[in-house]
């Protein structure tokens, strides 16, 4: 695990989890020194004009090596690399928001990472404290810092964590990294086109629309296939109280080439899951569509078979959690993964996009009707256990799924990782608050 030494140091289960007294801990450690997988900075980046290439200088070095932790607000000293001092500032949502944007903006590509604050007074309406960026190992490198003092000289820079400093690559490490990666990248969207084809023509589903959803690990995790963790994997399903659905979900096992298989029933099941031996995971669920008008349409003449947006958020929501876990706590996986996301409808006609927002009628309110919408999106896996990193996967996922439709988001879910009540039906705003408050994800009640 690429943060291993950091929550040893903490005795926290994720840096996220740990609390301000716990951090406070490493100050004159010396087991907490600067190295190639923990970086610290005295203060927040906002400094000097060219803040944004320090910021994603620091943390493409990370995602180059082999994943690690920045953290914002500790003073190290020069000389030991030791942290001996907190400096916190203060914390804000616009300031995630700034460093998201510039990561976005001077890293090509962009790498996955969580940023997280560790407040010194949770309570306090005007939080301070630290910024904690976690940054896994990533597949999709080398990462690179776009321009020397400007993104618009078009300079490519590739940073890497040299022990306790930051060093730069040259020709032939970029070659290397690039070759490595390409291979990796090819060898695991194989991988997911595989196990997403393999749910969508398994025969214990049932026929017409459906969702699916497949996961598969950067890195590859790895279970056994074994009569003992069979028993384990069949308990643990028929014992399971997932969030929407509910216990009962899975009634029937069985096995495959290198995977577990669960379903609602032997034929004709509303779901069927398969779980592989690497970590990647697939799903596939009856579609969730109604009947809709058109949106200000009153000649519409007839209702016409939609996906319900709300519907489809929850079963999102609901079965990537699920695969994550399976990611990462089935098959010991860790770092980042790639998920897809399907709505199908099989044999009938192109569908839209429906809500119910603020009425008890489905109204269509997408441009554009499609017989087959895809979406991809990567995500890390600490998602399984972090609702708030889920809600990120989620939204980016289904963004990429909704503009198929002429829709440029799924609105009832934030880029931040928060919940938009007020974008969801009425009759769905209990559920949805009631699994936010179980999974620590902050909804947003206006508009």
């Amino acid at each position: 695990m690429f943060d291993a030494r950091l929550r040893t140091l903490l005795n926290a289960a994720a840096p996220r989890k740990a609390t301000w007294a716990q951090y406070l801990a490493l100050i004159s450690n010396s087991n907490a020194a600067e190295s190639t997988d923990l970086d610290y900075k005295g203060r927040q980046y906002e400094r000097k004009p060219e803040w944004q290439g320090e910021l994603a200088k620091d943390v493409a070095a990370l995602a180059n090596t082999a994943g690690g932790t920045l953290i914002l607000g500790l003073e190290e000293d020069r000389a030991t690399s030791i942290p001996v001092r907190a400096n916190p500032e203060p914390l804000t949502d616009q300031l995630r928001k700034t460093y998201r944007e510039a990561l976005a903006w001077r890293m090509d590509p962009p790498a996955e990472c969580d940023i997280a604050f560790i407040a010194e007074d949770p309570a306090d309406p005007a939080p301070r404290g630290l910024v904690v960026i976690s940054v896994p190992p990533s597949a999709r490198g080398p990462h690179a810092v776009t321009g020397l003092k400007d993104v618009r000289d078009g300079t490519l820079r590739f940073p890497y964590r040299n022990d306790n400093t930051t060093s730069y690559m040259n020709l032939t490490q970029v070659k290397r990294a690039i070759a490595a990666s390409a291979s990796m990248a090819a060898g695991r969207h194989d991988v997911l086109d595989a196990a997403h084809q393999a749910i969508a023509t398994d025969g214990r589903g049932r026929p017409g629309p459906k969702l699916l959803l497949t996961l598969t690990p950067d890195l590859p995790g790895a279970f056994p296939i074994d009569a003992a963790g069979f028993r384990a994997f069949r308990q643990e399903l028929a014992d399971a109280d997932l969030p929407f659905y509910g216990r009962d979900v899975f009634r029937f096992f069985g096995v495959g080439p290198r995977r577990f298989i669960a379903s609602t029933g032997e034929f004709r099941s509303r779901h069927v899951a398969h779980f592989h031996a690497d970590g990647t995971a697939a799903w596939v669920t009856e579609g969730p569509q109604v009947a809709a008008f058109g949106a200000g349409d009153e000649a519409f003449p007839q209702h016409a078979r939609s996906w319900h947006s709300d519907h489809v958020v929850m079963n999102v929501l609901a079965i990537l959690q699920h695969l994550a876990r399976h990611s990462a706590s089935r098959a010991a996986a860790a770092g980042t993964a790639t998920a897809r996301v399907t709505l199908d409808v099989g044999n009938q006609r192109a569908c839209g996009i429906a809500s119910d927002r603020g009425s008890s009628a489905h109204i269509v309110f997408s441009s554009t009707e499609q017989q087959l919408a895809t979406g991809q999106a990567g995500l890390l896996l600490e998602a399984a256990h972090d609702g708030s990193l889920l809600v990120q996967a989620a939204a980016s996922l289904l963004a990429d799924c909704y503009q198929h439709f002429g829709v440029v988001e799924a609105e009832q879910l934030t880029h931040d990782g928060q919940i938009n009540l007020p974008a969801w039906g009425r009759r769905y705003h209990e559920i949805i608050a009631a699994w936010a408050a179980t999974t620590g994800v902050e909804v947003l009640t206006r508009a």
